[in-house]
């Protein structure tokens, strides 16, 4: 039977261990991740990420074909900017589509949406003012303005 003695967070970070090699390379690709951003378009930081980066060959993720091509046009740009800021080993760039972005993106909208909706609710004092409003308008118009004003909460 192994005897596991509880390890102190800082013995497991230092230098010699897995786990800072794994905190040192994530926090790269962090710092990488940040430059590439700035250098794009806005459109295209929605529909792009880092990926990895190996033997002087960066990895970027893409939500689809279209956004593909339009991030090759700033290929030349990218990669010039990249070697002069923080890697002046970067050969080349490779690509790959991931829709999974897109999705994530797609879903970030959906809840800001929600959000938006359950602020559009309409108060009891909005209510009360389509009420008199409703007083001296015609027929067809009071109905209507009674009908929304029931929306209140």
């Amino acid at each position: 039977m192994r005897y596991n003695e509880p390890k102190m967070l800082s013995s497991i970070l230092s230098q010699e261990s897995c786990l800072s090699e794994i905190k040192d390379r994530t926090f790269a690709l962090s710092k990488l991740s940040n430059i590439v951003n700035e250098l794009l378009p806005s459109l295209l930081k929605q529909q792009c990420r880092v990926a990895n980066y190996r033997q002087g060959v960066l990895v970027l993720e893409v939500s689809s074909a279209s956004w593909l091509t339009r991030l090759k046009y700033e290929q030349s740009n990218l990669i010039s900017e990249i070697r002069k800021n923080i890697l002046p080993s970067l050969s080349s760039i490779q690509y790959q589509i991931n829709p999974n972005i897109s999705t994530k993106l797609s879903q970030c909208h959906c809840q800001v949406s929600k959000l938006s909706l359950l602020s559009s609710v309409m108060t009891p004092k909005s209510a009360m003012f389509l009420y008199a409003l409703a007083e001296n308008a015609p027929d067809k118009l009071k109905k209507q303005l009674i009908k929304l004003a029931n929306h209140a909460k």
